[in-house]
Order: C-alpha cells, then sequence, then structure tokens
C-alpha cells in the first residue's frame, strides 16, 4: 500500500486492487495524474474534494482517513472510500459492470484457491473475464483485450 498525505487527509492507495476504471483520473485529474510522479498529487484539490472522488472508486484500490488534527469535517470522512470504513448492513449488493467486472460493496469473507481467506470491506473489483493479472481481482484487462460479454 501506498500513502499520498498532507495534514488534513491521507490517501491509500492499493495497487492490486485497481481496476483502472479510469474514475479517479476523469473525475480529479489534477490529483490523479498517470503523467507524473508520483501520479497523486493530495495538494492539487481541497480534501473534500479527493474524499468525494475516492468514494466513487470501483475497485477500493484508493481509501483515504483523516489524520489526528485534520480540519476536515469527521463526519465526511466516513464514506465509503474510508480506510475505516464499516458497512452497517448485513445486505452484501453485488452489480455486475457491463463488459467488465462484478463490483462487491459490503463485507464478505473471500477464499481463494490457495486456501487463503481474508474479510473484505467496501468495494471490490472482481474479474469476470479471467484475462486479469491480479486474479481475483480486476486490472482492467478486460478493456484493454476488447473482451465482450454476449447478450
Amino acid at each position: 500500500m501506498k500513502e499520498y498525505r498532507t495534514k488534513d487527509i491521507v490517501v491509500h492507495w492499493q495497487p492490486d486492487r485497481c481496476s483502472h476504471s479510469a474514475i479517479c483520473l476523469k473525475q480529479l485529474p489534477q490529483v490523479f495524474d498517470l503523467e507524473k510522479k508520483p501520479w497523486v498529487n493530495v495538494e492539487a484539490a481541497s480534501p473534500e474534494e479527493i474524499i468525494r472522488t475516492i468514494d466513487n472508486c470501483p475497485s477500493g484500490a484508493l481509501k483515504y482517513s483523516l489524520p489526528a488534527g485534520s480540519a476536515v469535517d469527521s463526519d465526511l470522512g466516513h464514506g465509503p472510500g474510508s480506510k475505516d470504513h464499516q458497512v452497517a448492513s448485513s445486505t452484501v449488493n453485488i452489480k455486475v459492470i457491463r463488459n467488465g467486472p462484478l463490483v462487491i460493496d459490503g463485507g464478505f469473507q473471500l477464499s481463494d484457491t490457495d486456501g487463503s481467506v481474508s474479510q473484505q470491506a467496501g468495494k471490490t473489483s472482481l474479474c469476470r473475464c479471467g484475462l486479469s493479472e491480479k486474479r481475483p481481482f480486476c486490472d482492467g484487462t478486460h478493456h484493454r483485450q476488447g473482451w465482450k460479454v454476449d447478450s
């Protein structure tokens, strides 16, 4: 996990979870820019704008947290992109993305083929095409390879 921080927000990025949907790039290009190093510039927008964008991340690869003493309203810091987000409902929502991954929103247990078990919470994108190099997680290969579902 990589971290990018200011005194008011910490952005956490877990590259192995990224489905490369580009939502962050489209919604806040001044913060998320693949042409720059580092690719996340948390100084380029307000923490509130960054929070709203990360709350839309479909894979859960981007998360945020508020450091002690942050000027951000703490109520805003508990959205779906919060590193400490707790899903209140026992309902797990699964959305099939047309020609894309399964987006799971909620808490669930993931049992991998090697027998390892991990607890997951928030949004997670799982590969549906079988082409991802990060299986069971989606890495966006379906889009680059032109994978389509017949229906």
